[in-house]
């Protein structure tokens, strides 16, 4: 009788567990900073992807993908995982120059309200105009469409405008960060927020409002200064399970582009498995099958992604640029090859392996860990700037996508609408300092 996890896999994860915690030393009291630390947020969500749902899925008889057992490729997933925890904590560990900044931002809380709404307002007009200013889009239960056809714009651009509504994201922090911090324009703010995750609902994307809600959560972990590190940590774990039962219950009754549909629900169901196998708990058995299909099967990408994602940002109006196209191939290959694919998605390193194998790995996420350090340093240096505050919360918020998501265009994409806004304004307002 073949064990359940063998020698090998223990040993792996053993490895990998330890290396996992290790970041949480980073956490440091006397730094509220710390509770939104870049490798405690990679962790966290690497335990998440590489251990804890695969290890559930074993021990419950639910590796199955599509229909395929992946049961026998999770080593080379955990092999793949360990690789990238130490390679970003190499890359993180180099020693960097610190500079004292010789400018900086000087937008108060109180101005940033004014900004953040003009974002929040850019960002909804241009989503309506290739809507055709259909505000049933702001109804996460509307089942039909409500366009005004003529309205529409349908040009070559429109991707552009689509994603926009990815501004709202930035925007909402920045009212709800002014309005926390100086007690002004609540009920705008909490209407504005509601409004951008009623709109993030009905378009089924979960990953949104997931951001919305974890970059608010952050700053009022960060600003309030009444919690403690105990309140803190109960406040984070409470949102960590009310967002995971969330992000579950939304995906078993969403419907792209037309809302929710309440019909879904099975309260009969088992809640704790449902959160384990959805679509987010696949990407590690999905990954495991890339690094099992090449280059057994499919040769290396080599820098094809890379090339990819430069011209990514071009509208396919007017230049054929076949988006997903090696992405698609490979994981009908790791779905053999019976067009079974749609809806897969995988972890970042598998991206990375994709390209140059295990050197991949190593060398993408040793320039992962190197941002972090570079992150890191950065807030610390810039701490007292209300925008710089944001921006760091925005950039560590945005590492869930990076980890879950491995189709790097994407991921540059969506980082390029999520902070362009703030990057605008912030370097738009830098200022130098006076020295005596």
């Amino acid at each position: 009788v073949r064990p359940v996890i063998s020698n090998s896999e223990i040993i792996v994860l053993i490895f990998l567990i330890f290396t996992l915690t290790l970041p949480f030393f980073q956490f440091n009291r006397n730094n509220k900073l710390t509770f939104a630390h870049p490798l405690i947020f990679y962790s966290s969500l690497m335990f998440f992807y590489t251990v804890l749902c695969p290890i559930y899925q074993i021990v419950f008889n639910e590796t199955f993908n599509k229909g395929l057992d992946f049961r026998e490729q999770y080593l080379l997933g955990w092999q793949g995982a360990l690789l990238s925890v130490i390679s970003v904590f190499i890359g993180y560990s180099l020693k960097h120059k610190v500079k004292k900044g010789s400018k900086y931002c000087n937008l108060n809380y109180e101005s940033l309200w004014s900004i953040g709404l003009s974002i929040n307002i850019i960002g909804i007009l241009s989503f309506m105009l290739i809507m055709g200013f259909d505000l049933s889009n702001l109804n996460p239960f509307a089942g039909e469409s409500q366009s005004i056809d003529f309205l529409a714009y349908r040009g070559g651009f429109k991707n552009y405008f689509l994603y926009t509504q990815d501004f709202l994201v930035s925007g909402s922090l920045l009212m709800f960060a002014s309005s926390y911090t100086t007690k002004k324009n609540f009920p705008i703010t909490l209407l504005s927020v509601l409004m951008s995750a009623t709109l993030y609902l009905n378009q089924g994307f979960r990953y949104r409002l997931l951001f919305l809600f974890l970059s608010l959560i952050i700053f009022l972990l960060y600003k309030e200064e009444k919690l403690n590190a105990r309140r803190s940590i109960i406040i984070g774990l409470f949102a960590i399970i009310f967002g995971s039962l969330s992000m579950t219950l939304i995906g078993a009754i969403r419907n792209y582009d037309q809302g929710l549909d309440l019909a879904k629900i099975n309260i009969e169901s088992n809640v704790i498995l449902n959160i384990v196998k959805t679509g987010e708990s696949t990407v590690f058995s999905t990954t495991s099958g890339i690094i099992n299909l090449i280059p057994k099967t499919l040769p290396f990408e080599n820098f094809y992604p890379i090339f990819k994602t430069i011209i990514h940002p071009l509208p396919s109006a007017f230049f054929d640029k076949d988006a997903g196209d090696y992405a698609f191939k490979i994981l009908d290959g790791v779905f053999g090859f019976k067009d079974i694919y749609k809806g897969a998605a995988y972890l970042n390193f598998g991206e990375f392996y994709l390209m140059f194998g295990w050197f991949g790995i190593f060398i993408f996420n040793f320039l992962l860990g190197y941002l972090f350090k570079k992150l890191w340093i950065w807030i610390n240096i810039h701490r007292e700037e209300p925008l710089a505050i944001i921006i760091y919360i925005l950039n560590v918020n945005y590492i869930f996508m990076v980890i879950s998501r491995g189709y790097l265009p994407q991921i540059a994409h969506l980082y390029f609408f999520s902070l362009f806004p703030v990057y605008a304004i912030y370097f738009y307002k830098l200022k130098r300092k006076l020295t005596n």
